[in-house]
């Protein structure tokens, strides 16, 4: 707290902003009063408090910053001692294009043992930003939106930061799901099938004979067993019930009698599976430097086959990102539901850390 430009000055006033009880023993020589007073040495009077403070007072307005920590705007020391500090946010957005918090208290390496000592206030003005990331999605899954202030961790003796919010804090959206995969499909094939796969079958007897028999007055043709044919042929082959028998080459001849290999083909329908089209990629969330995304389309299936769902719309501000959508159905398989959108990042992660002093201004996402 700043002591008045003007008017009345008492040893009360100057106790308090020091941190002590108003009705302290009071001296104007005292070190740490004239040190207020920026007095050293020489003479020292009441006027020469106004307008001081006891405060470190750090003010940012002009350079956009990325994963900052307070504790940098501050030397070790002072980081370090009871003197109060404050930083200011002024006309600025502090973002973050990454993972990380867009401003955090300190480095989780120092922990609250190195965090600051006394009392730590932070103050957004009016027209200041602190915005999160847009979560992205990837193939892992989608991403969730990023922290904009995260306070993770007390005062070194265990004070929480003072906040004072006029401002913005705003946690990024996060990013759409992916697209569900297509339902499969399938299509019916034709192909033509020969028995036996190599080669050509020849044998005699009374039962499961395979060959091709030449008269001079026609053919008889037999199939495991069976005649399946006998009559007039002059050709290599014959076609009964859909199914080709192809004589071969010669096995023996007997007399007038010409015996020949045999083996036949016929058309076989086979079903042939393919696969849904896979789900398009989510659109980014809404973050520092970046606008929500509408999901990619999903990639055709193969024949028959769904095509896969589109990717869900990135979410605005503090908002989660939407569902993929479902996958066409194929004629073989329904399509797939889409992957939930990322979850909304937090305007403030580790709120139990945090004084909310005054907040006339706005915190857009969550607050855990």
């Amino acid at each position: 707290m700043t002591l008045p430009l003007s008017g009345m000055m008492t040893a009360a006033m100057i106790n308090a902003e020091l941190g002590r009880a108003s009705n302290a023993p009071f001296s104007l020589n005292d070190p740490a009063v004239r040190a207020l007073a920026e007095k050293p040495l020489g003479k020292i009077m009441f006027s020469d408090f106004y307008g001081k403070t006891n405060e470190l007072v750090v003010k940012v307005t002009s350079a956009t910053q990325y994963n900052t920590l307070i504790k940098s705007f501050f030397t070790p020391d002072d980081w370090a001692s009871d003197k109060a500090k404050r930083l200011i946010i002024s006309g600025v957005d502090f973002g973050s294009m990454s993972g990380e918090a867009a401003l955090a208290i300190t480095d989780a390496v120092s922990g609250q043992a190195g965090s600051f000592g006394g009392k730590l206030t932070l103050e957004i003005e009016a027209g200041a930003f602190i915005s999160g990331n847009g979560g992205k999605w990837s193939p892992a899954g989608s991403g969730n939106g990023g922290v904009a202030l995260h306070a993770n961790f007390k005062g070194k003796d265990g004070n929480n930061l003072q906040l004072i919010n006029k401002g913005i804090l705003r946690g990024g959206g996060g990013s759409g799901g992916q697209g569900g995969k297509g339902g499969g499909g399938y299509y019916v094939q034709s192909t033509t099938v020969r028995e036996p796969q190599a080669g050509d079958y020849y044998i005699e007897g009374a039962t499961g004979a395979y060959m091709w028999i030449q008269f001079r007055t026609g053919i008889d043709v037999y199939w495991n067993g069976v005649r399946v044919f006998s009559g007039l042929n002059d050709g290599q082959s014959v076609t009964v019930n859909g199914i080709t028998y192809w004589r071969a080459a010669m096995h023996h001849v007997a007399g007038t009698t010409l015996y020949y290999y045999i083996n036949r083909t016929f058309q076989q329908n086979q079903n042939v599976y393919t696969d849904g089209g896979i789900g398009g990629a989510g659109g980014i969330g809404q973050g520092f430097n970046t606008i929500p995304a509408a999901g990619a389309a999903g990639s055709a299936g193969g024949t028959n086959a769904g095509r896969g769902g589109a990717g869900g719309h990135g979410g605005t501000w503090g908002s989660s990102g939407a569902n993929g959508v479902t996958g066409i159905n194929g004629n073989n398989g329904n399509g797939l539901a889409g992957a939930s959108g990322g979850i909304a990042g937090a305007a403030i992660d580790g709120i139990a850390n945090v004084d909310l002093i005054e907040s006339s201004g706005q915190l857009i996402g969550r607050q855990g």
